[in-house]
């Protein structure tokens, strides 16, 4: 059997086993061939992913080989995150008893995985979108890193970069790993926990200047990706332009990966939701040319945005399922008729561009 996900099916497959009790969905049995495409929206409605087996399907050489593909980038993805997290733990659990950060241990293997984030992009987001959230710091570094360097591939980065803003994406808060085990669980915090979280990129930039390795751009852009375009972040306080690219992008990817991340006292929102809030603090906190850049990264388009597709074709975005896509309808249509015009559905893999959002002409 090969897990996949229900974007992933077609007529003809055989599925062997749902992602949850089937006498909690719709289908009669948990064991069923796909005939039609009412059963494939139903499958699209009620779950997340399946298992399938190839060998009870009816489909084309080719859809089994490309199935049978996706599943073996996936298992080697999630095997490749769970052994940089395993090395993470390590080294974090290192710094906090002696402030001593195995380079040996962590440079070696962050560089491999870049090239792999780089070349199977969309499979390590769909991993970190499936994956168990638990709230610890090195499962947040590793959705960060790859997040940041899924963002970093889309405006077009130098490869020659890749590493120094890559390790500072993974290490970008451990100033944190010196802070009280309580601050990090609590909802609520005083001034005076509130001065040392300001501190605390400082306080990582301390730990990894000691070793004499790490660049100054990387450096750079761990102490300063708590700076707001409007100058109220932390530890300066700069603002606009004065504040590198890379720290501006990697504010982006930290607000969106804390808002969609589970807490111990919270848990996270959905990611269209998410981002919402993004474009709601563009031009205060965050740089609102690259937080659209970034929404165009990750294929979550908010409610009232306009998109082109690769045809030309500009939409409206009505609504979002994560289950069925987008709910759009095309601006010429909405410009044409005075009746509402019938909304179509299209996947974040249809659009090419994001024109703007939340029109207020369109």
């Amino acid at each position: 059997m090969i897990k996949t996900s229900v974007y992933n099916l077609a007529i003809g497959m055989h599925v062997s086993k749902l992602d949850r009790n089937w006498l909690s969905t719709s289908f009669f049995r948990h064991s069923f061939l796909i005939e039609n495409q009412r059963q494939l929206k139903r499958l699209k409605e009620e779950c997340e992913f399946v298992f399938i087996d190839l060998d009870k399907s009816v489909v084309d050489a080719s859809r089994k080989q490309a199935t049978v593909r996706q599943a073996e980038s996936i298992k080697s993805a999630t095997k490749e995150i769970n052994s940089i997290k395993k090395s993470l733990v390590d080294i974090f659990r290192q710094i906090q008893q002696s402030s001593y950060i195995d380079t040996k241990l962590l440079i070696p293997t962050i560089g491999p995985l870049i090239n792999k984030v780089f070349s199977e992009t969309n499979t390590y987001l769909y991993v970190i979108m499936l994956k168990k959230k638990d709230d610890s710091l090195a499962e947040k570094s590793i959705r960060v890193f790859i997040l940041f360097l899924a963002f970093a591939k889309h405006i077009g980065v130098k490869k020659s970069l890749l590493l120094d803003i890559g390790l500072a994406a993974i290490l970008h808060d451990i100033g944190m790993l010196c802070a009280p085990k309580e601050l990090l669980k609590s909802a609520f915090i005083s001034k005076g926990e509130r001065k040392f979280i300001e501190s605390h990129t400082k306080v990582g930039v301390e730990i990894l200047s000691k070793e004499n390795v790490f660049s100054d751009l990387t450096l750079k852009i761990i102490k300063h990706h708590h700076e707001n375009v409007d100058g109220s972040g932390y530890p300066n306080g700069i603002k606009g332009r004065d504040i590198d690219l890379y720290s501006r992008m990697l504010n982006i990817t930290c607000m969106y990966e804390a808002l969609t991340r589970d807490r111990i006292y919270r848990k996270g929102i959905s990611p269209i939701e998410a981002v919402k809030i993004l474009t709601l603090n563009t031009d205060s906190k965050l740089d609102k040319r690259l937080t659209l850049k970034f929404i165009e990264a990750i294929g979550i388009y908010p409610l009232g945005s306009v998109i082109a597709l690769s045809n030309g074709a500009t939409f409206k975005v009505l609504s979002f399922d994560k289950k069925n896509g987008y709910s759009v309808v095309s601006k010429e249509s909405i410009k044409e008729n005075e009746r509402a015009p019938t909304p179509k559905t299209i996947q974040s893999s249809d659009v090419k561009q994001l024109i703007c959002v939340n029109s207020s002409d369109s």
